[in-house]
């Protein structure tokens, strides 16, 4: 499923999670929280960051993301809510 991954999609995700998701403060400071899966911005915007809590993913400048996931099953099931929230929002 990492294949299926990209900027855009990520991008997009990142926005329906801001627009729809409730306010959090974390470790990385500010950013929102939806189905599980919270993301936040970097302090100077060219990253952001997604996690659910087992997976911890990047999208750095260029579009590039690095995921840091303990297994397949893990990251498979993160994607799959990642499709999800951009399919019902």
């Amino acid at each position: 499923m990492q294949n299926e991954l990209d900027g855009k999609f990520l991008l997009s995700v990142f926005g329906k999670i801001e627009k729809h998701g409730n306010a959090v403060n974390n470790e990385l400071g500010a950013g929102f929280v939806l189905d599980g899966i919270t993301v936040n911005s970097g302090f100077d915007g060219y990253e952001v960051y997604f996690s659910d809590g087992k997976v911890q993913l990047t999208l750095g400048f260029h579009n590039k993301w690095h995921s840091d996931a303990a297994n397949e099953a893990d990251m498979d099931a993160f994607v799959a809510q990642l499709k999800k929230i951009n399919r019902n929002y």
